[in-house]
């Protein structure tokens, strides 16, 4: 069988529900070159296995492979590694391509060879925004920028060159983040490979995300949260300044910084399951005293850079960081007043803007 344009790689675990969505809507893509999918059971306790294999005796472009539950990243490796194709496209198990999602993202490639292609993403299924290959270039010192946007931390909305990204590997030894790590090592290589590429974004959500998915910050506890994102923004920082990203975007790229560590600081006391409220006070303290978030509230300050997270981790105080991130987290107005009481104290000295 002939190289395909595109495949589509799916790591599928616990997916009965949605499954059956999220192949059909590859598989009802129509490619110029054709287009092949993936499906790696990572040992599914449920019926997926069965599914698949389903799946594979119906359409000769459906390959499954069956692996002991390793985990995402080692799924997704195990599909790369299988796919035979020019492109190469992640999709989780629970979310779907949009009819013509995979030609339109092939159409900007096409018109642009060197570049990298992104795309926006939707959380609405019937979403009938067109699907359209319009794409708005974006200069290599807009990496930041495209973290803030919301587009470059997540492997799926991404069309990657498969002998790249053949060489690149999802660490296994991350549960949290590890997409973020795995895309710039991508970037690195395209850079290596690519000296003059830029990136191009879809403007057309091509990539339905399916948001009532577990997970998240807001609805699964990770313990070692407050170790592993200053090592994912300690990457992402080095590679904006390897790529020269604009002061004003990395200004609003460290304060984002510092929201989601404070915001992990408040989930340990919210809900770590150690037994008793002392114990999980000394873990949130402990985070507040990383060397990393020092170094970020003392560029913060160099950059005049305000958060209303600054002057709460800056004296250490769990207390106020949980209050801050509670009273956000509920749409409590006591945040905005402390936001801005915070700024005043500052006399200034730092910039909201």
């Amino acid at each position: 069988m002939s190289q395909a344009a595109i495949c589509v790689v799916v790591p599928v675990y616990r997916a009965e529900a949605t499954l059956d969505r999220c192949v059909q809507s590859i598989l009802s893509q129509q490619v110029e070159g054709g287009v092949r999918c993936v499906l790696v059971d990572d040992g599914s306790p449920d019926a997926c296995g069965a599914m698949c294999d389903g799946w594979a005796a119906r359409d000769d472009r459906v390959q499954v492979i069956h692996q002991d539950d390793c985990g995402v990243s080692s799924a997704r490796n195990a599909g790369m590694a299988a796919a035979d194709s020019k492109y190469l496209v992640f999709l989780d198990s629970d979310d779907a391509l949009r009819p013509g999602a995979l030609q339109a993202a092939l159409d900007a490639q096409n018109a642009a060879p060197g570049d990298f292609i992104l795309w926006h993403y939707t959380t609405r299924q019937e979403d009938e925004t067109p699907v359209c290959s319009e794409a708005s270039p974006r200069p290599r010192q807009a990496l930041a920028s495209l973290w803030l946007d919301c587009l470059l931390a997540m492997p799926w909305n991404k069309l990657y060159r498969t002998d790249l990204a053949q060489r690149v590997k999802f660490n296994t030894q991350y549960t949290l983040g590890e997409d973020l790590q795995f895309v710039l090592d991508y970037i690195a290589l395209l850079a290596a490979e690519t000296p003059d590429f830029a990136y191009r974004v879809v403007e057309s959500p091509l990539t339905f995300y399916d948001c009532s998915r577990t997970g998240t910050l807001s609805t699964k506890y990770h313990a070692n949260y407050c170790e592993i994102w200053p090592q994912h923004f300690a990457k992402l920082n080095a590679a904006c300044q390897a790529a020269r990203c604009p002061a004003e975007d990395l200004r609003q790229l460290h304060r984002a910084e510092l929201t989601v560590f404070a915001e992990g600081v408040a989930d340990i006391l919210r809900r770590d399951p150690a037994p008793l409220s002392g114990i999980r006070q000394d873990k949130a303290a402990a985070a507040l005293r990383t060397p990393w978030l020092r170094a970020l509230l003392d560029q913060m300050r160099a950059e005049r850079c305000y958060s209303a997270y600054y002057l709460p981790c800056r004296w250490r105080s769990t207390r106020l960081v949980y209050a801050l991130a509670e009273a956000k987290r509920t749409g409590s107005p006591l945040y905005g007043k402390l936001d801005w009481a915070g700024y005043y104290l500052l006399l200034g000295r730092l910039s909201r803007s």
